[in-house]
């Protein structure tokens, strides 16, 4: 399965599915999107993992690069349907206090909700 990160709106929430491999080149793909995103005024953005196959440190690090976009641009970022070795990457280097991760979509669009 090749690359691809698409966009659905529910609401005031952007939802990016992204499918394949996230490394940095894809990563920075998906960063000059999001940055789009934020351009055009959406503030609440779900990164959805749920189709990645494959996720290095690279692609974890412009994981991290989007939530400082997203700080910058005044927006909220969410991750939702990390795998397993993704969720414990960001746990063992401290990256799950800078990145909101849920299990589900639903959850991830609620907690904006709650704030």
């Amino acid at each position: 399965m090749g690359f691809s990160a698409s966009t659905r709106q529910l609401n005031d929430v952007t939802l990016v599915d992204v499918r394949g491999r996230f490394t940095l080149i894809e990563g920075e793909a998906v960063h000059d999107l999001l940055v789009d995103l934020f351009h055009e005024g959406r503030k609440r953005v779900v990164l959805n993992f749920r189709d990645v196959t494959y996720l290095d440190s690279s692609g974890i690090g412009q994981l991290v690069r989007a939530i400082y976009t997203a700080r910058r641009s005044n927006a909220e970022l969410r991750a939702v349907e990390l795998s397993p070795q993704a969720a414990e990457i960001l746990k063992l280097t401290n990256l799950h206090t800078v990145i909101s991760d849920y299990a589900t979509e639903s959850a991830a669009i609620g907690s904006f909700t709650e704030q």
